[in-house]
């Protein structure tokens, strides 16, 4: 079976693409964790924190692949950004909070643990931070992210991602990506597994089941 068409894009549905990573990461542990499923309107502080987290790579030269369905989604954004400066940093987290209502401290939380532990002597190398596919997709969606993640910019450059359960690590590392640096522990709760690929290794490389990046 070949993967469906797909796109990447600088200007995507944004609406669309927010569905499907809600959907995709509904039962994630490190989601779990920064939005209890106790929450109440959980969806709707789910659906904030992952679209303005899209939204803020976008602005900064991010990028979303998807499927012509929207079933599989990948968004990255490309060496050193987003490059924020103190100010916007600020508004960011701001907005942040905003969106996450009632977990907007653990949101705030889980975006400044991945800053702190982003390794700052790899070469150049895109950030994945989400791709996934719809569960009901299940079955179509490690072909659909194996094409998907080989458009993730240019190959010579390296791809970085943050695993978020043993699970999804094990997806990686079978694919070929490397584990790179301390886990990342979130206070009473999961850990996210920083793993990454030189660009040299690129090419060939086709991650498949990534749940969080």
């Amino acid at each position: 079976m070949n993967p469906e068409p797909f796109v990447v894009t600088a200007d995507p549905d944004l609406d669309a693409v927010t569905a499907t990573l809600v959907e995709a990461f509904r039962d994630d542990p490190v989601l779990r964790w920064t939005v209890p499923p106790e929450t109440p309107d959980r969806e709707r502080w789910l659906d904030g924190f992952l679209r303005s987290t899209t939204a803020l790579l976008l602005a900064h030269d991010g990028r979303v692949a998807h499927t012509s369905g929207h079933e599989a989604v990948a968004v990255w954004s490309p060496p050193g950004q987003p490059d924020l400066d103190e100010a916007g940093n600020a508004a960011w987290l701001a907005e942040l909070a905003r969106v996450t209502g009632p977990c907007a401290e653990r949101a705030v939380t889980l975006m400044a643990a991945l800053d702190e532990h982003h390794p700052g002597d790899l070469p150049p190398h895109v950030h994945v931070m989400f791709a996934a596919a719809r569960p009901e997709a299940a079955g179509r969606g490690v072909l659909m992210l194996r094409a998907l993640t080989r458009r993730l910019g240019d190959p010579a450059v390296g791809l970085y991602a943050e695993a978020s359960s043993p699970v999804n690590l094990a997806l990686w590392q079978a694919m070929g990506l490397q584990r790179t640096g301390p886990e990342i522990p979130l206070p009473g709760g999961p850990s996210l597994y920083p793993i990454h690929a030189p660009g040299s290794d690129r090419a060939g490389l086709a991650p498949s089941a990534l749940r969080a990046g």
